[in-house]
């Protein structure tokens, strides 16, 4: 019972971070799944064994509707600049199908490491940036690449379905460094999750209907839907709290926030 209690409280944190930060929660709701699932079911079991990938899928079906509703509210405060969105979209959806797929085949630790070197570029990048707009106060914007809007696509949707999280910690970045402030950032990282994450959930929902398993009366497919009740419920809890926050934040504070948050995913990666 404990463990669903902090299910909850982790879905309030997620649905805070989906708010403020465009993080979809999954570097919380992951560790958390695999260990009520691992917690309940029988040691040897299919379900103790497939216990990591069916916390991957359930924090990608959580990411959908946590993404969803956070959308409509950034669309009803007029943050979302829809230029930006499309075809990038498109180029993450395919991503993420890879991603889904490769999951299945690449090593855990070569992702791992991959992704913390990313982290720790992206961090320094963000300091670099704080340190250049201290002292230079005008800012270019621009549009993406087509490059980036292709390739930078795929490598987000593909990590981030790989690793069960939001691509937030790649598009918010990506868009710093076209101009936006991170209220923009952010309030585009919401939507650019939603393909993501449908992508990646129907991969998995393919993936079992090709190959069926029999996981237990808590399972719907890969997906453990007590701990995805309990972390909707919070989820909606969080956004809730965290909404009249989103317009408080200034541009700077906003980025601080934002790379100590990076900086607690990096050490979260690190202590796995």
């Amino acid at each position: 019972m404990e463990l669903y209690f902090l299910l909850l409280a982790a879905g309030c944190i997620s649905g805070m971070l989906t708010i403020l930060f465009g993080f979809a929660g999954g570097f919380v709701v992951v560790p958390l799944v695999y260990a009520t699932i691992r917690f309940h079911a029988v040691a040897g079991s299919a379900a103790y064994e497939l216990a990591f990938k069916s916390a991957i899928a359930s924090s990608l079906l959580l990411m959908i509707i946590n993404s969803g509703l956070a959308s409509y509210q950034q669309y009803k405060m007029g943050r979302i600049k829809w230029p930006y969105v499309f075809p990038l979209a498109y180029w993450i959806a395919a991503g993420a199908v890879l991603g889904t797929f490769g999951s299945f085949y690449l090593s855990a630790n070569f992702l791992k490491w991959a992704f913390v070197i990313y982290l720790a570029v992206t961090i320094a990048d963000c300091m670099l940036r704080q340190i250049k707009q201290h002292q230079d106060q005008t800012q270019n914007i621009r549009g993406l690449t087509s490059s980036e809007q292709s390739l930078g696509g795929i490598v987000i949707g593909a990590v981030a379905a790989a690793l069960g999280v939001g691509g937030s910690v790649m598009t918010v970045p990506l868009f710093r460094r076209c101009g936006l402030n991170m209220s923009s950032s952010v309030a585009l990282a919401n939507p650019l999750s939603m393909p993501l994450a449908i992508a990646g959930t129907s991969t998995f929902i393919v993936g079992y209907w090709l190959q069926p398993l029999q996981l237990g009366t808590h399972f719907i497919g890969y997906f453990y839907y007590p701990a995805l009740l309990c972390l909707v419920i919070g989820g909606y809890i969080g956004m809730k709290i965290a909404a009249p926050w989103s317009n408080k934040l200034s541009n700077r504070i906003h980025e601080r926030g934002y790379i100590v948050l990076l900086a607690l995913v990096l050490l979260s990666i690190l202590l796995q």
